[in-house]
């Protein structure tokens, strides 16, 4: 061996790495069980941990307007009133990117409306976190697919003079 000095240093620096990293929470794969758990939400109505999953003061803030409805018995009874609407509603995640503290991800909608009409309306999310838990969710999809797909349609106005 030409350095013994670096050999040893990077066996050290592997061993600090591993026992280190080791004892590190996995932040991702923390916040990832908490998005997932609130799909569940949206997909089942059932909302049984919820308290371990959004924070109390929990903000949901919807397109168009981005409005926050506050807490989580709003959070409620707006899965409660789609699923009233759309009763087999199914949120798919199809990515989702994650940090300490925030999260972004894409996902689509599945479900079938009162009259039969099914739905695929794709939609993304922005998320923060505090202490593990979901402190608010921007959430932004295509209201005129949506109302499209329900087979309504938008008419421009009369112009004058034609």
């Amino acid at each position: 061996m030409k350095n013994p000095c670096k050999f040893s240093s990077g066996l050290l620096l592997i061993f600090l790495v591993m026992t280190v990293g080791c004892d590190r929470k996995n932040t991702s794969t923390e916040l990832m069980t908490q998005v997932d758990k609130l799909a569940t939400f949206w997909n089942t109505g059932n909302f049984d941990g919820i308290e371990n999953v959004l924070c109390e003061d929990f903000e949901i803030r919807m397109s168009p307007l981005y409005e926050p409805e506050k807490g989580i018995d709003a959070f409620k009874e707006s899965v409660l009133n789609t699923r009233k609407s759309y009763p087999d509603f199914k949120i798919t995640i199809d990515e989702a990117f994650l940090s300490n503290n925030a999260g972004a991800g894409r996902w689509t909608i599945h479900a079938t409306s009162k009259n039969g009409t099914a739905l695929q309306i794709p939609g993304m999310s922005i998320l923060h976190f505090v202490d593990g838990k979901i402190k608010d969710e921007w959430i932004s999809n295509n209201d005129l697919l949506w109302l499209k797909q329900l087979d309504y349609s938008i008419k421009p106005p009369e112009v004058e003079g034609k």
